[in-house]
């Protein structure tokens, strides 16, 4: 795991590490190798999204956590519905960049800035393989702390502040 030292919450880390066991030996995991009941400690800060092939992404899962911090979240919507016009195709190009390279994602810093958010927060992003073993799924987890620190759960909070100017540090590490 040295090359995602990054990753700093450790609930992300072990959902890494759950997702890199989960391969046995393959580059990417199988959807239907995860188990939410492998992870019940981070299920509101859990997503699950699938490639629709027109450049969307469609919503099966979004934990509590997510759908407070972003209210249009809801399983069955589309990504673009949830993000404004002018932030969706930079998510878009970030969740396709995943599948294509089969890498991991990982955020640290403003994870919502470009949708008005002012908290600070940390993201990781995974590929899922479907059972034609294309990867058309995204597993991840998003944490946060609002700037205020009003109404999170103590074990969503987040320590440190990111300079101004420096919204999101953005890392993809190939699998």
């Amino acid at each position: 795991m040295t090359a995602f030292a990054h990753v700093k919450d450790a609930r992300l880390a072990g959902l890494l590490a759950y997702y890199l066991d989960l391969r046995q030996g393959m580059q990417v995991p199988r959807r239907n190798q995860v188990s939410p009941l492998d992870f019940p400690h981070l299920l509101g800060n859990v997503f699950l999204y699938e490639v629709t092939g027109d450049g969307d992404y469609l919503i099966r899962l979004a934990g509590d956590e997510i759908a407070r911090m972003l209210q249009t979240t809801r399983a069955g919507s589309r990504l673009s519905a949830v993000f404004p016009p002018d932030a969706f195709p930079l998510v878009a190009e970030r969740f396709d960049r995943i599948c294509e390279t089969r890498s991991v994602m990982h955020n640290i810093g403003q994870v919502f800035h470009r949708v008005g958010g002012s908290g600070h927060g940390e993201r990781i992003v995974m590929p899922l393989l479907d059972e034609t073993s294309l990867p058309r799924f995204l597993l991840g987890a998003t944490v946060y702390a609002v700037a205020d620190g009003a109404a999170m759960p103590s074990e969503t909070r987040m320590t440190g502040n990111r300079p101004a100017g420096d919204p999101m540090i953005v890392t993809f590490t190939p699998l």
